[in-house]
């Protein structure tokens, strides 16, 4: 079936927008770690329950690429987040490089974040489908004051991912069908922490010389910031079978991705710290690389047709995020020591269940509930990403607004559990205390057929 040279104009600026949108987009509060599990607001609404077997529309693509099978005509979806962060940090006694108590407020500064998404898909001839999605998997923003009482740990941590996703469907026969499709994934990694010169310097030329070069601990910062990117490419497998007209049931993986991140590595430091460079060895500006792998997720989705109006849904997802075992930042320059962080998370389970019911013909509520597993223990939680257990409770509301056009609008409230944090890094003390973590994100989305 062919699309019509005006929709493909049509086509051609949606992508264009949403591209705009994604290459200044960072996410702030997704669950499980940094995994984004919402592909568009229709899922938001249902907290992404069912969406591996539901195949309503092109975000199929995000969650099971067999699911385009289902679609009888051309279409394309338009969707964004918009995130509403709050996070918190109580203060427990946290300790420079010396031991002694860091001065300094607690605030984060929360920010609205947008996660924007599209997805094409269209049939080519009676089962054969083929689609394109642009969406972020992955992602995570936290930014504190410069000034807080953990800034030499981290003051921003930021990642952002860009997947496109050129995808498949063939319909084998009348109850099963088959997808697969690329992740060609884009990522950037931004970190910034701010460096006690005036502790390292009393740690290594003793507290009778510092004083007196004005090398004060806690008034002497620099800083370090790296900004590093990465693409390479994944895969993704679905199948979806419909036993009866009333059932679908989805099975889905998507591999790991995994990126040897590469940039650049800035030192700010303060002219009084000149002595502590080794004769300008130490603190230069460098080239610097990093590695991490994004992990493999495998989803399993039930769609239930209850009667005319009710359908149940409820997905579980398993993440593979044992492959994350550390951090490590390496410098160009050899005589920059290489900075680990050991992380050693464990791979977790997502359970969302959730259902719609069409109060018209044109209208439809939608309701959800999931629960988010962490990978990260207390003993490796840091303040890079303080994640916790979380819990998400979503609505929405579909409209249709002609033939083929339909309009929906989602809210998700997430609560993470209370994350402690007593974490110990060379030169950059202990920071022990407990982060508060919340969010509110709105979804808007429009869908159109052709």
């Amino acid at each position: 079936m062919a699309v019509a040279v005006g929709a493909r104009c049509e086509l051609c600026a949606i992508i264009f927008i949403s591209v705009s949108l994604m290459d200044g987009a960072i996410s702030s509060t997704f669950a499980s770690a940094f995994f984004n599990p919402n592909g568009s607001a229709s899922a938001a609404s249902v907290s992404a329950a069912g969406q591996t077997a539901e195949a309503e529309d092109a975000s199929t693509i995000f969650y099971n690429a067999a699911g385009m099978a289902l679609l009888d005509r051309p279409e394309a979806l338009v969707a964004s987040g918009l995130i509403f962060p709050s996070t918190s940090f109580s203060n427990r006694g946290t300790s420079d490089a010396l031991g002694e108590t860091i001065l300094g407020p607690t605030a984060t500064n929360a920010q609205l974040s947008m996660v924007p998404s599209i997805f094409v898909t269209t049939p080519i001839g009676d089962r054969l489908h083929i689609g394109l999605g642009i969406f972020m998997p992955f992602g995570q923003s936290n930014k504190y004051d410069d000034n807080w009482v953990g800034r030499y740990q981290v003051q921003t941590a930021s990642l952002r991912t860009i997947d496109i996703d050129p995808a498949i469907a063939y319909r084998a026969t009348n109850w099963l069908s088959l997808g697969a499709g690329l992740d060609i994934q884009y990522a950037h990694l931004v970190r910034k922490n701010a460096i006690d010169f005036g502790s390292l310097c009393v740690l290594t030329l003793g507290p009778i010389t510092c004083p007196v070069i004005g090398l004060l601990p806690q008034r002497a910062d620099g800083r370090l910031v790296t900004d590093l990117s990465d693409w390479n490419v994944g895969y993704n497998l679905g199948l979806l079978l419909t036993p009866t007209d009333a059932t679908r049931i989805g099975v889905s993986y998507r591999s790991a991705v995994q990126h040897s991140f590469s940039g650049t590595a800035r030192f700010d430091v303060p002219a009084a710290a000149e002595p502590l460079t080794a004769g300008g060895l130490l603190f230069q500006n460098t080239n610097a690389r990093s590695s991490l792998t994004f992990p493999d997720v495998v989803a399993v989705g039930m769609s239930q047709r209850i009667d005319d109006r009710l359908t149940a849904l409820i997905d579980i997802d398993y993440t593979l995020w044992s492959h994350v075992k550390q951090l490590t930042l390496a410098f160009s320059n050899p005589a920059q020591p290489t900075q680990t962080q050991p992380l050693d998370w464990h791979n977790s389970l997502r359970v969302a269940v959730g259902g719609t019911y069409r109060i018209t013909d044109s209208t439809e509520i939608r309701s959800g509930v999931s629960y988010d597993q962490s990978p990260i223990s207390n003993a490796f939680r840091t303040a890079d990403l303080p994640d916790a257990d979380n819990i998400t409770i979503s609505v929405g509301i579909t409209e249709r607004l002609a033939d083929r056009i339909w309009v929906s609008a989602s809210y998700s409230y997430g609560h993470a559990m209370d994350a402690p944090l007593n974490v110990a890094m060379r030169g950059a003390g202990t920071l022990v205390g407990t982060s508060h973590t919340s969010s509110n994100v709105v979804g808007l989305q429009a869908r159109f057929q052709f």
